[in-house]
């Protein structure tokens, strides 16, 4: 359950908005270091994925170092959110999320930490804030992110054409997945 077997590193909600929440974890040090991180989690997972237990919380170490960490925790889709893409989760996901963690904390450079195709979408926000010449983000790092699709490795085997052609069924039936 929810904060008593994971999740258990004490946060609050900061901030929302249709596509998710962003989570600003407590202090756990005296000092606290000033340049904050926020983590970018995939769609699919939860953002507990990296707060699972206090043993192998990613995000307790973190705190436990002294850093200020934010994650965002994505919201679950339906309907209501068929018509939003990649761009949406841009703007209103990690760009949303860089706003509301300066406005939380005052800072304006950050530290980013993108995980699967949470990192895909961290390192594209990247990529837009560099052609932007917007010099929010001190530093970047990719936990398992896939940036060059054009050879998937491992996943190929989850992503044959008749898997595809089921997604899009689900999705044109649906709206979302």
């Amino acid at each position: 359950r929810l904060g008593e077997n994971i999740a258990t590193t004490p946060g609050q909600v900061v901030f929302r908005n249709q596509l998710m929440e962003l989570i600003q974890y407590a202090p756990m040090t005296a000092t606290v270091a000033r340049r904050p991180v926020l983590i970018v989690p995939p769609w699919i997972n939860k953002y507990y994925v990296l707060d699972l237990q206090p043993k192998n919380s990613f995000i307790r170490w973190g705190v436990e170092q002294g850093q200020t960490v934010f994650v965002v925790s994505w919201v679950n889709p339906g309907a209501e959110l068929a018509g939003k893409s990649f761009d949406d989760y841009l703007s209103q996901g990690t760009l949303a999320a860089l706003d509301a963690v300066t406005r939380a904390t005052g800072e304006k450079e950050i530290n980013l930490v993108g995980y699967c195709i949470g990192g895909t979408l961290a390192a594209c926000t990247a990529a837009w804030l560099a052609a932007k010449k917007d010099p929010r983000l001190a530093s970047l790092t990719l936990l398992t992110t896939m940036l060059d699709f054009t050879d998937a490795g491992e996943l190929a085997v989850f992503i044959d054409e008749d898997q595809l052609a089921l997604l899009e069924r689900h999705m044109d039936r649906k709206g979302y997945l």
